[in-house]
């Protein structure tokens, strides 16, 4: 496979992006590398660069696991979701608005873009129930802590999507506002951000959701490359979460992959990050596009 800059830059297809809207939603170990970091923010200025209406949101699991070692809170994940605590949230908040954050603004804004931060401790535009769900049919409610699922009237759309058409690329970090009117200070909830992400494509109507991840989209054997799935339809993924062949972090995934084809979104692709031009790749519908397109 050759990803080539040159061909997209003179690509006629790059201007059919001209006012679509697209979720970028950004994880995995990439996030640790600056370099390759800096290359999706890339894809994200040229896409905005031709028109397109992007909203980036973002995880930051890895540095919230290394902040709460370094804090001897330990670490434990259920059903792919982080269980959280009081102390938790309050690390998982701290890490994500004062760095993950700042850092994405940042590197976009360099690539050449206009991105703005909205996350709990400035602008949040995420609201979300408390939950009990692992997101596989059948599973009994399991206590996640202070985990909350975003609705789809959780997504404060209208500014979002007043933001993207003033050439503003909105980055959202997933700790959300409490809508339990009861809920004790501070009356927040940490959301995964791919179920986030996915809610928040569903609740623009984005024509594109992209998960770029570091891993080459969704594998029959987790451990082997080569077992990876050019397309999965919805009827085809819900037996693989029965049969246990998707889990764990996966699991939540392919969660907001559906829950943005739900809400009406043309394209859906979990890519590889590591790739240059892997998030612009799929945009563009490109054969090569290193990843697993998800479809109804």
């Amino acid at each position: 496979m050759a990803l080539a800059l040159d061909s997209f830059l003179t690509s006629p297809s790059l201007t059919r992006l001209r006012e679509h809207s697209i979720v970028v939603k950004l994880g995995g170990s990439i996030q640790d590398d600056p370099a390759q970091l800096a290359l999706v923010a890339r894809d994200v200025a040229l896409m905005h660069a031709v028109g397109a209406r992007v909203i980036v949101v973002h995880g930051g699991g890895k540095a919230i696991s290394a902040a709460m070692t370094a804090a001897g809170l330990p670490v434990r994940f259920v059903a792919g979701q982080r269980y959280t605590d009081a102390a938790t949230l309050r690390v998982a908040e701290r890490v994500l608005a004062r760095a993950v954050n700042p850092q994405l603004v940042s590197l976009i804004n360099d690539a050449g873009a206009n991105a703005l931060g909205l996350h709990s401790l400035g602008a949040c535009v995420l609201s979300a129930h408390r939950t009990t769900d692992t997101g596989k049919p059948g599973d009994p409610p399991v206590d996640l802590g202070l985990v909350g699922r975003v609705p789809i009237e959780g997504v404060a759309h209208e500014l979002l999507n007043a933001l993207t058409r003033d050439a503003i690329v909105p980055v959202v970090a997933p700790i959300a506002i409490d809508l339990d009117p009861d809920a004790p200070e501070p009356a927040k909830l940490n959301v995964n951000a791919d179920l986030a992400a996915g809610t928040v494509a569903s609740a623009v109507n984005a024509h594109r959701f992209i998960m770029v991840s570091d891993t080459r989209g969704v594998r029959r054997d987790p451990k082997d490359p080569a077992t990876a799935f050019a397309s999965l339809s919805r009827s085809e993924i819900n037996p693989l979460i029965a049969s246990g062949v998707i889990d764990g972090g996966m699991l939540p995934k392919l969660q907001g992959c559906l829950a943005a084809l739900s809400g009406g979104c043309d394209r859906v692709c979990i890519v590889d990050g590591r790739t240059p031009l892997a998030t612009l790749a799929a945009a563009l519908d490109h054969p090569d596009t290193p990843g697993t397109w998800i479809h109804e």
